[in-house]
């Protein structure tokens, strides 16, 4: 019988579930930090690695958006919350926070849902072991009061990555050979109402978004010279994006050269998903929670393309800003 699972997932181009899995312990935090956007001082609650196993261990700084974490399809991830490093945090009935796995196939109770199943708000360990075929980039998020605590900062990314029968990562998106890439890099997509971040309970400013503030991986980028990410890559190499949709707008991806072309790049992986085909595109919209996993080939000559994400309404798609990144090579 597993024969015949590992047959058809290898013709589908997944391959067989890893012969090396891993369980991995981490405890989490959150914490308060301060950013600046444009001149102005803005308060988010962000997550931070306590220092390895369940127990913590130390106080990192909180970080927007929290801390990227690598995971092998098959491997066990224990992602524990610790109860004595949870704040600011708000009064009740919102008060606490939680881990919630977005797009993740776990049990109710590893969902970090405040109303479904009694999932607590003082501290607790999550769950999740993805199977083959389930790799991609999946966001992390609080679910308590998720209007006002995902605007805060409370979120990060999780890429669940393929390995080799000896347990080692593969750089590639899943087991499809046709997903190799040289270099990757994480494009956590976020927005900023600062009015949010001093409203309470519930305030009717959290009937109406108004964003003032736009980022690629917590940092703005309003122009080509000034981009919010840079990677330093090389001539002829390929690059894989991981989007992940964490704002709260429509917004559209595109690689353009520094004369201003489309570039086209192969889209692989929507939501946690493998594309039955993968396609050739020049832009890719993603709404909120949302994500995309896909392949660039860089050309055969030295130069500057900068991906870039065009924050749109959701009222009528008309655009509020670009956040640029760049890429040199």
């Amino acid at each position: 019988m597993k024969k015949s699972i590992y047959l058809l997932l290898s013709l589908l181009g997944l391959g067989a579930p890893s012969l090396q899995a891993a369980t991995i312990n981490k405890t989490y935090c959150v914490g308060s930090i301060n950013k600046t956007l444009s001149g102005a001082s803005v308060t988010f609650w962000g997550y931070s690695d306590c220092g390895g196993g369940m127990g913590g261990g130390g106080m990192g700084s909180a970080t927007v958006p929290g801390p990227v974490l690598e995971i092998g399809a098959g491997d066990t991830l224990n992602l524990g919350l610790n109860i004595n490093m949870m704040t600011p945090q708000e009064t009740a009935p919102y008060n606490g926070h939680t881990i919630h796995l977005h797009g993740a196939d776990v049990q109710s109770m590893e969902d970090g849902v405040p109303e479904t199943n009694g999932n607590a708000v003082n501290g607790d360990t999550y769950t999740w072991s993805p199977l083959a075929g389930h790799e991609g980039s999946y966001p992390y998020h609080c679910h308590v009061h998720t209007v006002k605590h995902l605007e805060m900062g409370m979120y990060g990314a999780i890429i669940v990555r393929p390995r080799d029968a000896t347990g080692n990562f593969l750089n590639r998106l899943n087991q499809n050979t046709a997903t190799a890439y040289d270099y990757s890099q994480v494009y956590v997509l976020s927005t900023v109402d600062p009015a949010y971040h001093t409203a309470k309970g519930d305030s009717t400013v959290f009937a109406d978004y108004n964003p003032k503030y736009f980022l690629i991986g917590g940092k703005e980028g309003k122009t080509a010279s000034a981009p919010a990410l840079t990677l330093a890559a090389a001539k002829s190499k390929k690059v894989a994006f991981r989007l992940i949709g964490m704002h709260s707008t429509n917004s559209t991806f595109q690689i353009k050269d520094s004369a201003g072309n489309i570039k086209p790049f192969t889209l692989y992986i929507r939501d946690g998903r493998a594309l039955p085909t993968a396609k050739v595109l020049n832009s890719l919209d993603i709404s909120p929670g949302q994500r995309a996993d896909l392949i660039v080939s860089l050309p055969t000559t030295t130069g500057t393309w900068y991906p870039q994400v065009t924050y749109k309404k959701l009222r009528d798609n008309s655009p509020y800003a670009i956040v640029y990144g760049k890429m040199t090579f």
